[in-house]
């Protein structure tokens, strides 16, 4: 009985986290986090009478997020609760994203296990995918890269940058918003992909392999965000990258293939991802790397660490390293 009890509480805590997601998906799809964070202590009514809503559906759903934590009562009203806001708009994301992929999933479920669907494109992946990109690169470059002194200056002070497996550019695009001043390229192996790249960017986008480029003694940074663990050879698309950097020149990696951890919360966070990429994509989206072996081979390659971060809060674990 004992076990029963345990795996019942288990169980319901899983429960807890869909709901969650949902409530998130929810509040920030609809507006309701960003109406409350404009004028906080607002009623359900006037939420409802403000967005256009049913007053019943805003109510419940203010009840559910304040059960959940997401909110306070503030006299007659709501507000966010404490700590939520810079979450939100970032993190967040995610919770939209994991909800538009759950959706797709159920409708492909018994004809992706059963080996009769076809895998999904990779950029109908990556628009899938694209409210949690997004969030992600912004994390990365508004949030992350500015609190590493020595490589907020490379991105000052550079000239050329090369992103290895770009996507459709969405990291690109705030790179070009961000750092006019950057020559950006980009690197995709589907051609779709890179095609709405370079429209949407207009940087230069190549079609090709990271593991077959040429390029040498060329940019000043390079970038592998969330597209390591799709390489065909992660440490062949490592040594390229190296030798396309300039002496001097700084790789920086965001990955979310980190499944090599004694936390149970993060294995479970990245297992679960890759059964989603899994059921959209092929068996490559279950390869893990460790940030330990990028780092091992980064630095018997020369490469001297600036930065790394194997947790770090709204983001994904991430690696800076410099070519000596």
């Amino acid at each position: 009985m004992a076990e029963l009890e345990q795996r019942w509480q288990q169980l319901r805590g899983y429960y807890e986290g869909f709901w969650a997601t949902w409530l998130l998906h929810v509040g920030r799809e609809l507006g309701l986090f960003g109406a409350m964070l404009k004028e906080p202590g607002r009623s359900a009514d006037s939420l409802a009478q403000s967005l256009g809503y049913e007053t019943d559906y805003v109510e419940v759903w203010c009840r559910a997020a304040h059960s959940y934590d997401f909110l306070q009562a503030a006299d007659e009203g709501w507000r966010v609760a404490e700590g939520w806001e810079p979450l939100l708009a970032g993190t967040g994301a995610w919770g939209s994203t994991y909800v538009q992929l759950s959706n797709r999933v159920y409708e492909t479920l018994e004809a992706v296990f059963r080996g009769r669907a076809l895998p999904e494109s990779s950029l109908n992946l990556r628009l899938h995918l694209a409210e949690g990109l997004k969030a992600s690169y912004r994390w990365l470059w508004l949030e992350w890269a500015p609190h590493i002194p020595e490589l907020q200056q490379k991105l000052l002070s550079s000239k050329r940058l090369i992103e290895f497996g770009c996507g459709f550019g969405l990291g690109l695009e705030l790179l070009r918003q961000q750092y006019p001043h950057l020559e950006l390229t980009g690197l995709e192996w589907d051609f779709d992909c890179a095609r709405e790249a370079e429209r949407a960017t207009r940087a230069v986008v190549v079609v090709g392999l990271p593991e077959e480029t040429s390029y040498r003694n060329r940019f000043d940074l390079a970038v592998f965000h969330r597209a390591l663990a799709l390489c065909q050879d992660p440490e062949v698309a490592l040594r390229k990258a190296l030798d396309s950097l300039r002496k001097g020149g700084v790789l920086v990696i965001a990955s979310e293939s980190e499944l090599q951890t004694e936390n149970q919360q993060t294995l479970r966070l990245r297992l679960g991802e890759r059964f989603f990429y899994q059921m959209f994509h092929s068996n490559h989206a279950l390869r893990s790397i460790a940030l330990d072996e990028i780092e091992g081979w980064l630095t018997g390659w020369g490469m001297r660490r600036i930065h790394r971060d194997d947790e770090p809060i709204g983001g994904s674990p991430g690696l800076v390293m410099a070519k000596n």
